[in-house]
């Protein structure tokens, strides 16, 4: 056995100190989804908008120095540096990113770098009728005008607790836009206005103002302008300009996407995916034989059950991003 468990944070390391979980998570991902007849496309961010409220790095270049820095801990036998390297924030998620987008080439599974939000991507090959739902917890989606979004989505229907080791109960929730919409008595344009008012990732909120404020706000005034101007004596909006609610309007109603139509799921490389287990990571090759094996057995059946559908014109095969 090549990986071990840290106690101290609960993060599965192999022999080289960097976390592991995201490569057999995405694996047994990848395998319920198969088993569901279900082709997956993932989305992946691209760059963040200047609007962000969270203080952001030049990730790429932070990423690119910690690596030497890690690589040099690692070849002078310094396992605690090098631990403490691998689980950093400039190290450890566009690590996770990267090996991630290797592995879904390795298993011949497609993935798109949206040039912007993956949640905007994924709404707008939504709204392309190229996939059937966006599967995200995100409710930006829905900013976004994603009309299908999936949520709670997994096979152990449970979900861990944010700082916490404690994992709770979760259903499977569908949510269809335009039907919420309608039950609100609002629009697209207005609910991103809402969004504004309780606030999103490029903008904090007003203080006070949640969502059922928000609502009440809206449906009486009808746009933002209107709540600034006639609540202004109630709500501080002085951190909101017209510049400021303009941008924020265009990055949800005129996000910046790709249009990509084609895309084709494939059977997994097993000399790349092993490469990646055991040659990167020195990992069990038992563990991973047997799940490459379920996993290119459920892509055998997945691929038949939709060439037969194929056969049968009111039949649309099912995507999930």
């Amino acid at each position: 056995m090549t990986y071990k468990r840290i106690a101290h944070n609960r993060v599965l390391l192999d022999e080289t100190q960097r976390p592991i979980a995201h490569l057999f998570g995405l694996l047994y991902r990848m395998n319920f989804y198969y088993s569901k007849k279900i082709f997956p496309i993932f989305v992946f961010d691209g760059r963040d908008s200047d609007l962000k409220r969270l203080i952001t790095k030049d990730k790429l270049n932070d990423f690119r120095f910690t690596e030497k820095w890690y690589q040099q801990a690692l070849a002078s036998g310094n396992k605690p540096l090098a631990r403490r390297i691998a689980l950093s924030r400039e190290y450890m998620w566009q690590n996770i990113i990267r090996e991630s987008k290797q592995l879904l080439s390795s298993l011949g599974v497609p993935y798109i770098e949206s040039p912007a939000s993956a949640e905007s991507q994924c709404a707008q090959l939504v709204k392309d009728k190229v996939t059937d739902y966006s599967n995200s917890q995100d409710y930006d989606s829905l900013l976004f005008g994603c009309p299908h979004v999936l949520q709670n989505f997994t096979k152990s229907l449970r979900r861990k607790v944010q700082g916490r080791w404690v994992y709770q109960k979760i259903t499977p929730v569908e949510i269809h836009l335009k039907n919420t919409l309608a039950e609100l008595g609002i629009d697209q344009f207005q609910l991103v206005d809402m969004a504004i008012l309780i606030g999103t990732d490029y903008f904090e909120g007003i203080r006070n103002i949640g969502p059922k404020i928000a609502l009440k706000l809206i449906l009486q005034h009808q746009n933002l302008e209107n709540v600034i101007h006639q609540a202004k004596e109630k709500y501080d909006f002085s951190k909101l300009s017209q510049e400021s609610i303009n941008q924020i309007r265009k990055i949800f109603l005129f996000p910046e996407v790709r249009k990509v139509s084609n895309f084709s799921w494939n059977y997994p490389n097993e000399a790349q995916v092993r490469e990646l287990f055991f040659e990167e990571h020195n990992l069990e090759v038992s563990r991973m034989e047997n799940n490459l094996e379920k996993f290119t057995l459920n892509f055998e059946r997945c691929r038949t059950y939709f060439k037969n559908l194929r056969e049968q014109p009111r039949k649309v095969q099912k995507t999930l991003i």
